[in-house]
């Protein structure tokens, strides 16, 4: 059931070998990537967040995945596996990433682009302090039940939906919220589940 669902989700991701998107539509902003951790352990599947520390200066205390703005020259898959080695000390082995959700734009002008990886959960993570004040983990059995509520936004005068969870008494919402939402759009496809 699990590989089956691994490879339904894999089917409906976007492929690695697609280019990084261009910020041509996105003036001013930069580039930037976000790693999707898929744990799958004892207890199932589950998805690992962050809690940003609040000493960063923007978005602050809220609920992330791992990531961050590209170094120049650097590949946004490669940005999203470092940004996740430096932040959490995760460690993605090859293979493991699976594919990318769609780019998102951030207003910390940011456009991010959101790798899925399915990896056996780790012992333990390793968490910058600079960077996260906290790492957990949310099954996926309660995402996926969990009824999102829906919001529209303007950024740069374009409309933007933001998505918010509140799940085992947390507010994911945001660019991860979003994220997160076209996730559990995909996982809840027929065919995926099947």
């Amino acid at each position: 059931m699990t590989a089956d669902l691994r490879r339904g989700l894999q089917a409906r991701l976007t492929p690695l070998h697609t280019p990084d998107p261009p910020l041509t539509d996105w003036p001013g902003y930069r580039a930037a990537a976000v790693l999707v951790p898929v744990f799958e352990g004892e207890r199932g599947l589950e998805l690992l967040f962050t809690v940003r520390s609040a000493d960063l200066p923007s978005h602050a205390g809220q609920i992330s995945f791992p990531g961050g703005g590209a170094r120049r020259g650097e590949a946004l898959m490669s940005a999203a596996l470092r940004e996740a080695r430096e932040e959490v000390g995760l460690e993605v082995p090859e293979g493991a990433v699976l594919g990318r959700l769609g780019e998102r734009p951030s207003p910390a002008k940011y456009l991010a682009t959101p790798f899925v990886a399915w990896l056996p959960r780790p012992e333990a993570l390793t968490i910058d302090p600079r960077e996260v004040q906290e790492a957990f983990t949310v099954p996926l059995e309660d995402l996926l039940v969990c009824e999102p509520e829906l919001e529209e936004r303007l950024l740069e005068g374009r409309p933007q939906r933001i998505v918010h969870y509140r799940v085992a008494e947390r507010h994911i919402w945001g660019l991860t919220g979003t994220v997160l939402h076209e996730l559990m759009g995909l996982l809840q496809e027929r065919e995926v589940m099947a």
